[in-house]
């Protein structure tokens, strides 16, 4: 991890006001971070942002990234070109910090601990940064247990289109789960607004929440569980897990849907606890971002999904 080092020229500044000051192309909250993680010493001992700088003191500051574990960016890449990226993103993987430092200062997400995809962007296409695409070219998110197509923009122009598509609902998406429960038919609409109670942390079907749309197809069926298909009309926040829930069939490995109840239904049917939340990004169509050319991509399912399902149905 590289550092740095200064010696105070200003006596009585803030030490978060003589980073931003001397570090180049950071904010301020970056540099309170950095500080808050023990990143920054004075004099070789710890101090808070509000510390006030005396003559002669000698400022240290690790700034490198964090050490990650390897991660195979190269290979989730569906596509690439000079406009975006389509990548298959791993269940498991963060989009991005929590706050909002990393949004004015993108470098903070490669300094976090926890792996997350803004900070692999900062690190693998440091381009992206220079360009100063919005949200490091994050367009759309997956929750972290999700995995599937995910798309990311490359030049400030696609992000804007990326963007404006997903607004227009011009982007057709379709996931696969495995859930929990019979479905009594082969087909199924739920059109239930969706949002949060104050204070809660869980999306779920509420009268003044946001228009809700989904359609959902049953694809295979085993006992007490099936593989079903969903393509979202709207996008807003958990929106298939709320309606899958809606519908009495919760996503299998959705701590906020499968409570007690829901492990006692698992039991009865002896049904195995699944390795991360049973959901995946399967296709994904929309229009490039420069060419207009539809575009169409797909995601395999990943390993642990295809094993778990063979779990429940005994097929090899």
């Amino acid at each position: 991890m590289k550092a740095k080092e200064f010696a105070a020229d200003g006596p009585g500044e803030r030490l978060d006001h003589f980073l931003a000051r001397r570090l180049e192309g950071v904010t301020r909250g970056f540099c309170q971070d950095l500080i808050s993680r023990g990143r920054v010493t004075v004099g070789g001992a710890r101090r808070g942002s509000d510390y006030r700088l005396r003559d002669g003191d000698f400022i240290r500051v690790e700034q490198g990234q964090a050490p990650w574990p390897p991660l195979r960016f190269e290979s989730w890449i569906l596509r690439e070109d000079k406009a975006l990226i389509v990548l298959r993103k791993p269940s498991g993987l963060l989009m991005h910090p929590l706050g909002e430092t990393w949004l004015k200062s993108p470098e903070a997400a490669a300094a976090e601990p926890e792996p997350n995809l803004a900070g692999l962007i900062c690190r693998e296409r440091p381009a992206i940064i220079q360009a100063k695409v919005p949200r490091c070219g994050l367009v759309h998110r997956l929750d972290r247990q999700t995995s599937g197509v995910l798309l990311l923009a490359k030049t400030q122009e696609a992000y804007r289109a990326l963007v404006r598509a997903f607004a227009r609902r011009e982007v057709a998406k379709t996931y696969r789960a495995i859930v929990l429960g019979e479905p009594r038919k082969e087909r199924m609409g739920v059109d239930a607004p969706v949002g949060r109670l104050p204070g809660r942390r869980r999306m779920e079907v509420l009268p003044w929440g946001r228009v809700a749309q989904t359609e959902f197809r049953v694809l295979k069926r085993a006992r007490g569980a099936a593989l079903v298909e969903a393509e979202p009309r709207t996008g807003r926040t958990h929106q298939i897990r709320v309606h899958l829930a809606e519908l009495g069939l919760p996503v299998l490995g959705d701590h906020e849907w499968i409570r007690a109840a829901e492990r006692e239904r698992m039991e009865r049917f002896g049904l195995p606890h699944p390795p991360r939340m049973m959901l995946h990004a399967y296709r994904l169509a929309v229009a490039h971002p420069s060419t207009r050319e539809r575009l169409r991509f797909v995601a395999p399912l990943p390993k642990d999904f295809r094993d778990y399902w063979r779990s429940l149905t005994g097929s090899r």
